[in-house]
């Protein structure tokens, strides 16, 4: 009878300490992902490239679209202009379509003459490359 209760008693002590292991691991492996998610991202040399030449103009964008209520083609041309100089012109080939590999595009029709006063937006390209911009620049 006494070696039942023993054997009772050890077997709940050791579902405690496998209760206790998984609480551990699971700290553990929070505290590894936080790090990972603070560590700078890595990149391949296309990307690092891309981010380097083009990231800030794309995080100057990005802000200016989060801290007001939009961008106008007027805008970017002036972020443009302060960051390229006379290369401004050679920046037009950063528009696209909302799809496409650009960094931004008119939210205009198609074909409609250019005007300071339409819309611009990032694309997809355009948020992931200030996003990358941006984590490479606060880890520094």
């Amino acid at each position: 009878m006494a070696l039942q209760t023993e054997v009772k008693e050890m077997l709940a002590l050791l579902s405690q300490m496998q209760t206790l292991g998984k609480q551990v691991e699971a700290r553990l492996r929070s505290a590894l992902q936080e790090e990972d998610a603070d560590a700078p991202p890595v990149l391949d040399a296309k990307d690092l490239a891309r981010v380097e030449r083009f990231g800030e103009v794309a995080h100057r964008h990005l802000l200016v679209i989060e801290t007001s209520e939009g961008m106008t083609l007027g805008q970017s041309l002036a972020i443009r202009r302060e960051l390229f100089g006379d290369k401004v012109q050679a920046t037009a080939n950063l528009f696209g379509l909302k799809d496409s590999g650009a960094l931004f595009y008119r939210q205009t029709p198609y074909g409609k003459k250019r005007q300071d006063s339409d819309p611009v937006a990032l694309t997809q390209e355009g948020v992931r490359i200030a996003g990358l911009w941006r984590q490479l620049h606060s880890a520094a």
